[in-house]
């Protein structure tokens, strides 16, 4: 607690420093580009683990004409600030943690660089000031660039409220949730008016005199989105673990796309009726989750849950363990028992793998699903179970209707409501959820301390396809705990094997813009450990002179890539100033082939 709080005070030492305007300059957007990842094949865009779109600037033009035209341009510009606002605060968040112990200034820094890396516009400083501790802010900018002015709404109608109504309420979310309290930017030139530049002030609320009209157009996001003021205590090169899935282990299905919406919608609609359920999916999506999850919404919820695997039985032993054996009714059944259909009496029995079942097994589970009775193996004697039946199964019934293996009667009788659950890759969106669900289960499990993941690894997990779907990625994750070293992030390595284990085609931004693959601007991860080698090597006096510029070089680089492009961050580790790093990495750069 003490180490944190000297970073803190550290960092608010660093935001008074930060408010000399000659001071300041953005750090490079390496890390931030670092986060941002690109599966064509798959049809996703991701920063950090948060979806994002790659749209046409014509269609948002497209779409604020619409609104314009049909609600009228106070409420047009209402929705298209708040659109803003929204982005701002969740962004302020990821800036936290990707710069979480770098400088004041440096952390905010994300949200301007964000503006440029999302293609809508340079921002350019003219004047800043930022005290975090006290929550102020004085800044005076410039949308350079914007992309809201290339097709203004209409200079007449306009008149002096400027075009520029994302930009200002994304800066006015970000600054809010970055700070702590309610910063309003007003845009008081722009472009679209007649003004020379697109120019915002930025100032908390209640240093404008009438704010109260622009806080009416972000209030729907105000309450719902406004954070805490920005605290240091995240990790910069970790990729984000969702809230959600930090709660406890319940054993209740994790997700949160629109297919897991769709099932549990589902399994909503039946859970209060008597309905048999089929649920249908690949090995390994869920189904004795979603089963589990079933029976808990549903009125027999404080009745027996009984799941049998039918596949893990032989076929010789089915029969007595689903409906029960009297004495004597078999070599070694020495005393009358109950089946499995007797201890789930009020309550589900879930019958996994039943395409398995034998056709004879088949036969008299038909007969129980129709009338509700059964006899035990070597008994006449006719009992009753009142018994709900999920069943489910990863064949096609319909094939083995056809092979002659199941019974088309049970399968009409089983398929009163089925449930079809999607692979793990066509629902995505449910990865990371799944991964803070595992990564929190496993770390306590094995009594592992682990702060998250590292961005390559967290892209090789979105991008893998999942075979095995969801029991195969929390394997994968169990092994990752077991094999990362304590209080360090889970990397690629420890998650798949040698070959990489997930698929190639994920890309990511290089440094000239272009989409490249993640392995081709890995070299300076293994500058250190060249660099050690050849300083070893030289004590040990098995090579001739050392070059120790080059090996003074491949160490500032691997340490700007761990630091994944934080250059402040970089120097700290390396001793120096950033200054000196910012020179000597522009000196390498300058030296570095073109083309």
């Amino acid at each position: 607690m003490a180490k944190t709080g000297a970073r803190r005070t550290n960092m608010r030492n660093k935001s008074r420093q930060a408010a000399i305007p000659a001071d300041l300059h953005f750090p490079e957007v390496r890390d931030i580009a670092g986060q941002l990842h690109f599966s064509p094949e798959h049809g996703r865009i991701w920063l950090e683990n948060q979806r994002m779109l790659l749209l046409h600037a014509e269609s948002f033009y497209d779409m604020r004409s619409e609104l314009v035209a049909r609600f009228g341009l106070d409420a047009a510009r209402g929705v298209i600030t708040r659109m803003g606002y929204g982005a701002g605060c969740r962004d302020a968040e990821f800036a936290k943690r990707l710069r979480g112990e770098a400088s004041a200034f440096e952390a905010f820094a994300v949200g301007p660089q964000l503006h440029a890396l999302k293609g809508m516009a340079e921002i350019r400083l003219q004047q800043f000031r930022m005290e975090v501790s006290t929550g102020q802010i004085n800044s005076e900018f410039v949308f350079h660039d914007s992309f809201e002015v290339d097709q203004p709404v209409g200079t007449a109608l306009l008149a002096h409220q400027g075009a520029c109504w994302m930009l200002a309420g994304y800066a006015s979310g970000y600054a809010s949730a970055f700070m702590g309290q309610d910063i309003l930017v007003r845009e008081v030139e722009c472009r679209a008016c007649g003004g020379l530049q697109c120019r915002a002030v930025a100032r908390p609320a209640e240093d404008w005199p009438d704010a109260d009209r622009d806080l009416e157009d972000l209030h729907p996001f105000v309450e719902k989105t406004r954070s805490a003021p920005a605290g240091r205590e995240g990790q910069h090169h970790l990729a984000r673990l969702p809230k959600k899935a930090a709660h406890a282990d319940t054993g209740a299905p994790v997700g949160g796309s629109m297919a897991f919406s769709t099932i549990l919608h589902q399994i909503n609609r039946v859970a209060p009726t008597r309905a048999t359920v089929l649920l249908l999916g690949e090995s390994g999506v869920g189904k004795s989750l979603f089963a589990r999850e079933l029976h808990d919404r549903s009125s027999r919820k404080a009745r027996a849950f009984v799941a049998v695997n039918c596949a893990a039985i032989p076929n010789d032993l089915l029969e007595s363990e689903l409906f029960g054996a009297d004495r004597g009714a078999f070599t070694g059944a020495h005393v009358s028992r109950g089946g499995r259909f007797e201890s789930a009496d009020g309550g589900t029995l879930f019958l996994d793998e039943i395409a398995t079942l034998s056709l004879t097994a088949q036969g008299k589970l038909l007969r129980v699903l129709q009338t509700g009775e059964f006899e035990r193996l070597g008994s006449t004697r006719t009992r009753k179970a009142d018994v709900r039946v999920i069943a489910a199964t990863n064949a096609d019934l319909a094939q083995s209707i056809r092979d002659g293996t199941f019974r088309q009667d049970l399968f009409y009788r089983l398929n009163v409501f089925p449930i079809l659950i999607p692979p793990l890759r066509e629902r995505r969106d449910d990865i990371p959820l799944l991964i803070g669900h595992y990564l929190a289960r496993y770390s306590s499990l094995h009594a592992r301390r682990l702060p998250g993941l590292t961005p390559r690894a967290l892209a090789a997990l979105l991008d893998h396809n999942w075979p095995g779907n969801v029991r195969e990625l929390e394997n994968v994750l169990e092994r990752g705990v077991i094999l990362a070293d304590e209080g360090q992030p889970l990397d690629r390595s420890h998650l798949f094997a040698a070959d990489g284990g997930a698929n190639r085609d994920m890309l990511e931004l290089g440094r000239a813009g272009e989409l490249v693959a993640p392995n081709r601007e890995t070299q300076a991860d293994n500058a250190a450990a060249d660099a050690i080698k050849e300083v070893g090597a030289w004590l040990q006096g098995k090579e001739g002179a050392l070059d120790l510029p080059a090996t003074q070089d491949r160490l500032a680089l691997a340490a700007l890539a761990r630091a994944k492009g934080n250059m402040s961050m970089a120097a700290r580790q390396l001793g120096l100033t950033r200054a000196q790093l910012e020179y000597r990495i522009k000196k390498i750069r300058a030296r570095e082939p073109r083309g």
